[in-house]
This record gives structure tokens, C-alpha cells and sequence, in this order.
């Protein structure tokens, strides 16, 4: 965690509340947090971009953000975030490609969603990889008591290779996200009050949680929903004309395709966080709305999106930054995410000839 009286270290910053900005001044970002709800005083840093510590900026507040500023910050490849009150996602602001490398791209997605064969893999796939992270999570934990859960979860993945119709991989999805979530739920301390995410099929998320724990799931959902975004469009890719998920307005099918098997990511991080004996999750830390809403205080989230940043580093091949070489003599140019790699993939699985 983030020690006291120092800056964060885990490359993610949570600008929240009233007055929160991103500027440009004297070539520097200016970073300016909302007002301090006892000292009404708000923190400010500025940055050269190039010096700049974060990847990921989670914006959620009544501000104002500068357009120079997200223009230097996707061309360097800093994430913006924006989420509402409750952690769900508003927008994303990252660089787009634009190239006729991009354009081949975006042809051949269009070309495999048309085509019933490819479809029908890529959702194999998908599910497979989905259900494989969910098993792996559990046996990562050795507890006896969730070894019927993988059982059950690994036969629902063997059946994946037959399924063909959509409605088929939906039914399958739906009901091993009940025995997932069922047993996730049992890893959580009563008091917290969280049963399940009442399936886990196509959805998002429970929009507005009535719990601490939905509610740290969501704001880890559009966390990574926004890095999954980060590369389908810095790939090029038409990020609302998805395989797997409903395409419509406001919803961004694709990347909601993609994160499926990723989502055990937050799932492990919402898991360590809760069950931290540091007691991380104090009861003055998140109150209701009178709606039933779960509100979370500011340090709250900063500490467990510092928590989950701390994970998504864990995975990476790479970690941030230039001129890193592996053992077969890879070089990179830029951060190389497991994210990433698997929209490459992706892209690669697009323009298979059948």
C-alpha cells in the first residue's frame, strides 16, 4: 500500500470530488484533486509527461480536463478513466491508431463477426478461457471446500467444444456463473453482506451495489474494462460491434467480449483486499445512499485500486517502461500487458482463413 506521507507507487491516481482537473501548463500536466471535504483545501501535482508515474488516471468528480492535456497523455499512453459516484464507467480517453494497419484490422473484424464459422470460435474461446481463469483462481486458494466448485466448473468448460448456438454458450455462462459466484461469495466474511453477483452472465455489472463488496467489484470492472478499451482502439478495432455480447448504444461490446476472462483479476484483488489483516475495509469507510447505494470514500478506492494495480503488474511480461529485453531476445518499445497480448491475439484469430 501507499506508505504514509509518501506518493502512490502502484502507477494509478484517483482524482475525486468537487473542482478535480488535468491541464497543461508550461508543458507540464497539472493533476488537481477535489476539495478536502474538512480543510476544503485540494492537492495538486504536475508532471512532465515523460516523468509522469501513473498509467492509469481514474477520474470521478465535477471537474474540468483539458484537451491539450489527454492529447500528450494518449500519445504517451496514460489511460483516463472516468467513472460516476458509485465506480461505474462513464468514458474512456486513450490514443486511437490510425493507419492502414489499423484499417486492415478493423475490415478483418468485420469480416469474422459475418462469418458464422469464426463466431462460433472466437466464443468457444472466449468461454474456455473465461471458465479456465475462474478454475485457476479457485486452485490458487487450495481450500477443500470450493474443490466441488472447479469440479463442476471444469466439466461446464468441457462442454464449450459443442456448443454452436448463442442462446447454448448464454445458458452455459449463466449457470457456472451461478456455482462461481456462489462459492465466491462463501471467501467473505458475513458482515459484509454479499451472497453473489446474481449469476455472472452477459452483464456488466449490478450497476449500483448494495454491498462493499459488489461495489469494489465495479470499480475494478471499469478499471479494467478502461484497460481493455486502452488497446481495442489502439489497435484500431470498432469497439462497439462485439461476437459475444448485445452491440448498442452506449455499450461497448467488444471490449466487454474481451475482458470475460480477465475478470478473475478483480475477483482475486476484491478477495485480498476484503480479506487483508490489515483490515482494510473499515465500516467508516463506505456509507448508503438513501437509495441503498454503496458510497466509498476516497481513500478507500485509492487503496484498492493501488491493490489491483498491484495484480495487473503481477501478469505483465513487462513491466512499464523502454528498452526491456527478455531471455528469447523480445525487445519492447511500449508496455506489453497480458491484456494486450490477447487482443493481438485476437486480431490474429480474426484473419484465420477457414
Amino acid at each position: 500500500m501507499t506508505l504514509k506521507g509518501k506518493q502512490n507507487h502502484y502507477n494509478v491516481k484517483l482524482l475525486r470530488g468537487y473542482g478535480v482537473s488535468i491541464n497543461l501548463k508550461d508543458n507540464r500536466i497539472i493533476l488537481k484533486n477535489g476539495q478536502h471535504d474538512i480543510t476544503g483545501k485540494s492537492e495538486t501535482e504536475e508532471y512532465f509527461v515523460t516523468r509522469m508515474p501513473y498509467e492509469k488516471i481514474v477520474i470521478s468528480g465535477r471537474g474540468y480536463v483539458s484537451t491539450d492535456a489527454i492529447k500528450l497523455l494518449s500519445e504517451k499512453n496514460v489511460n483516463v478513466i472516468l467513472t460516476d459516484t458509485y465506480g461505474n464507467p462513464v468514458s474512456t480517453m486513450n490514443g486511437v491508431m490510425s493507419s492502414a494497419t489499423s484499417t486492415r484490422y478493423r475490415m478483418s473484424q468485420y469480416d469474422a463477426f459475418r462469418d458464422p464459422d469464426k463466431v462460433k470460435y472466437l466464443r468457444r474461446k472466449l468461454l474456455a478461457d473465461k471458465l479456465e481463469s475462474q478454475i485457476n483462481f479457485f486452485k490458487t486458494l487450495d481450500k477443500p471446500e470450493l474443490y466441488p466448485a472447479i469440479s463442476k466448473l471444469e466439466q461446464y468448460r468441457k462442454q464449450v467444444k459443442n456448443l454452436s448456438e448463442l442462446k447454448e454458450f448464454l445458458v452455459n455462462e449463466s449457470r457456472s456463473g451461478h456455482i462461481y459466484f456462489g462459492n465466491y461469495a462463501k471467501l467473505f466474511d458475513s458482515k459484509y453482506k454479499f451472497d453473489s453477483r446474481r449469476g455472472g452472465g452477459g452483464r456488466i455489472s449490478n450497476r449500483y451495489a448494495s454491498d462493499i463488496i459488489n461495489a469494489l467489484l465495479n470499480y475494478g470492472y471499469t478499471v479494467l474494462a478502461g484497460e481493455i478499451c486502452k488497446f481495442v482502439n489502439g489497435f484500431g478495432l470498432d469497439a462497439y460491434y462485439g461476437f459475444y455480447h448485445q452491440s448498442h448504444s452506449g455499450f461497448q461490446a467488444l471490449v466487454y467480449d474481451i475482458i470475460e476472462p480477465f475478470r478473475c483479476l478483480v475477483e482475486y484483488s476484491v478477495y485480498k483486499f476484503a480479506n487483508n489483516h490489515n483490515n482494510l475495509i473499515s465500516s467508516k469507510s463506505y456509507t448508503w445512499t438513501r437509495e441503498g447505494k454503496v458510497v466509498m470514500d476516497s481513500s478507500l478506492i485509492q487503496r484498492f485500486l493501488e491493490v489491483l494495480e498491484r495484480k495487473f503488474l503481477s501478469e505483465r511480461p513487462y513491466k512499464f517502461g523502454h528498452g526491456m529485453v527478455r531471455k528469447d531476445g523480445m525487445s519492447m518499445c511500449q508496455e506489453i500487458t497480458i491484456t494486450k497480448i490477447y487482443v493481438q491475439s485476437f486480431i490474429d484469430d480474426c484473419q484465420i482463413i477457414y
